[in-house]
């Protein structure tokens, strides 16, 4: 009963189709971002950084991908962003200055409420040589499942941080209740 409560406060409240479309576009925005791109639009103008150095990025072929499954996620959501304005209320805005390798949005979220494992590391990107510790989910911890996996490996958000780790680390046999 606790975890069919928790699954539809879930849906009511982070399941919203504007809540992903907002995530979904500042994640392909990120990317952008990343590779230099000069923003036009007054949104991109105030989201990110005003260092920019194109206007034609070139995206690494992760980035591209990410970026292909979003633009697939919004137009199947028909997601409408107000590019005029200055302000979106995506959740992952400051969460993502340390990830290396950006996530792709699922249609689908779960999340795994007091996980009583092993503390285990999050990481800046997947089996990468130059990852780093991003941070850790410890005892009592909410762990967040909204992102595609990818080569065995899953990003995952807490209370304290964001990032990769391997799939499976957390079940729902960790958890105390297990919702989505």
């Amino acid at each position: 009963m606790k975890a069919l409560v928790l699954t539809a406060a879930l849906t009511c409240t982070a399941g919203t189709a504007s809540a992903l479309c907002e995530d979904a576009w500042y994640l392909r925005n990120m990317a952008f971002d990343r590779a230099g791109y000069c923003f036009g639009s007054a949104l991109g103008k105030s989201v990110f950084s005003a260092e920019c150095s194109t206007k034609s990025p070139s995206l690494n072929d992760w980035d591209q991908r990410m970026v292909s499954a979003h633009k697939q996620l919004e137009a199947s959501y028909s997601c409408k962003i107000n590019t005029k304005g200055r302000h979106l209320a995506s959740s992952l805005i400051g969460k993502l200055d340390d990830v290396d390798l950006l996530p792709t949005l699922s249609q689908f979220e779960s999340s795994c409420v007091g996980y009583t494992g092993a503390p285990v590391t999050l990481t800046s990107g997947i089996g990468m040589r130059d990852s780093y510790p991003t941070g850790t989910i410890q005892g009592g911890a909410t762990v967040h499942f909204r992102f595609e996996p990818w080569g065995g490996f899953e990003f995952v958000e807490t209370e304290t941080g964001t990032g990769w780790m391997p799939e499976g680390s957390v079940s729902p046999d960790d958890c105390t209740a297990f919702a989505g």
